[in-house]
């Protein structure tokens, strides 16, 4: 996929793209990450999902959509902040989305709107404390946690 075919969605959608030699980067607003997603697997042939990552920033959380053909990849990103970290689901056009979000749900916190899981547990313990922070946010503390589960 070059950069000049997925043009127009960026535009469209008030993102940027960033090329590489294998790899396709379409950045958009968090509020525009469906419609990237809907219209990646609407190109011919990108209908693969293979994977979701959610990474920590600091302040923000990035959410990284991964699409694959072949030997190559597009990659949507988006970014939400960590006082507000919710995104609409891509589960409704891109079905094998709904455990990615829900996994990222459980260990990062980001609510998906619309997602099955939503406010269910996927791969945490059911003893996980509500009031505990997500697990692979910046700055928990693993034993503090453990101590609020009575591990420790």
């Amino acid at each position: 996929m070059s950069s000049e075919e997925l043009a127009p969605l960026a535009s469209r959608l008030g993102g940027t793209i960033a090329a590489g030699p294998k790899t396709t980067v379409l950045t958009v607003p968090p509020d525009k990450v469906v419609d990237a997603c809907k219209g990646v697997v609407a190109l011919p042939g990108w209908y693969h999902l293979s994977t979701m990552t959610g990474m920590d920033l600091g302040q923000d959380i990035a959410i990284l959509y991964h699409f694959w053909q072949g030997k190559r990849f597009i990659q949507v990103r988006t970014q939400v902040p960590k006082s507000a970290p919710r995104l609409r689901s891509i589960s409704g056009d891109v079905a094998a989305g709904v455990l990615y979000e829900a996994e990222i749900q459980d260990v990062l916190g980001v609510a998906f709107e619309g997602n099955p899981f939503l406010g269910k547990r996927l791969i945490l313990p059911d003893a996980y404390p509500a009031d505990a922070p997500p697990p692979l946010q910046k700055g928990t503390d693993p034993h503090k946690i453990k101590k609020m589960m009575e591990l420790e």
